[in-house]
């Protein structure tokens, strides 16, 4: 357990690190420093978090003032999503390239204990034979997964240069409360809120691409372990181990939430990647996680959370 740091997380209003906040701020001072692009204050507004920054990673001079005196540094301010990474590549380039050598700048000259840096499954493209370890074949096909992957090797560059330590967790298709579920979100909370709607869960395709899904609560768990000294310069993945096939995940939502129709499309979905799944040995030896969420108990929460509606009464 993480306790009495002063801990900075970038993005924090964002999904997890919104999440993150919740849990570190029970036994730690959390400074939370988001530009809200993305992230929303409803995420933290009931959170006790010690300050607020409005701000963007971009900003050298605010980033130096903001990190210093921080003992942790959490870095998941990113542009994030498939749809707005490939409408926005310059941007991509600005944030989350340029902002993490910002951040690890201002962290390098701070004396920060520690910088965790949140990457993602993507790196993994479509390297064969999942699940993937750690050290196995890195394949990224968009410039969201190429950039993230240049983030940990700036990460890593640093702390040979300079000595300061890191942790780099690859999120695997995390879901939970709080996810974006507009046209630039991702597939659980669209599946989610169309079935709570009564409406079609678009499946593209036969259905048979596969992805590792991960509960928030699990990868919070994951996260606040790598901080300890198990973590310190290591990389791990944070996923369930399972892999589960999209056609299965709408049939699941469907018969949770007990509405809505699967409807299967043919329609173009640039880099998709086939198939998905996390090897978590490394996280289970070196940081004692375990997923404790199930699928149907994940998007139980999640349809809870969003506004079950109640049970259809009928006149005799």
């Amino acid at each position: 357990m993480i306790t009495n740091k002063q801990i900075l997380i970038t993005g924090g209003a964002g999904f997890i690190g919104s999440h993150l906040a919740e849990q570190l701020t029970k036994h730690n001072y959390v400074t939370v420093l988001d530009n809200f692009s993305t992230g929303s204050g409803s995420n933290i507004d009931s959170i006790p978090v010690n300050a607020v920054i409005d701000g963007s990673v971009t900003d050298r001079d605010l980033v130096e003032r903001v990190v210093a005196n921080h003992d942790i540094v959490v870095h998941m301010a990113a542009v994030m999503g498939v749809r707005r990474t490939l409408e926005r590549p310059l941007e991509v380039l600005e944030v989350n390239v340029d902002g993490t050598r910002t951040v690890l700048d201002a962290a390098s000259n701070s004396g920060v204990e520690r910088v965790l840096v949140a990457s993602t499954s993507e790196v993994y493209g479509d390297a064969p034979d999942p699940p993937y370890g750690e050290d196995d074949e890195q394949a990224p096909k968009t410039n969201y997964a190429v950039a993230k992957l240049a983030d940990e090797r700036f990460t890593q560059a640093y702390q040979a240069a300079s000595d300061l330590d890191y942790t780099i967790v690859r999120y695997f298709n995390v879901y939970g409360p709080r996810q974006d579920s507009s046209g630039y979100g991702y597939v659980v909370p669209i599946f989610v809120r169309n079935a709570l709607a009564d409406e079609s869960l678009r499946v593209h395709g036969d259905g048979d691409q596969t992805r590792d899904f991960t509960y928030i609560d699990d990868a919070i768990d994951c996260t606040i372990s790598a901080l300890s000294p198990a973590g310190r310069n290591e990389v791990f993945n944070v996923g369930s181990g399972s892999e589960l096939a999209i056609r299965d995940l709408a049939e699941c939502v469907v018969k949770e939430v007990g509405d809505g129709k699967v409807e299967y499309v043919e329609h173009p979905r640039p880099y998709t990647v086939k198939r998905r799944c996390s090897d978590i040995s490394k996280a289970k030896t070196l940081l004692g996680y375990t997923p404790r969420t199930s699928l149907s108990r994940g998007i139980e929460k999640m349809t809870d959370s969003a506004g079950r509606p109640q049970p259809r009464r009928y006149e005799a």
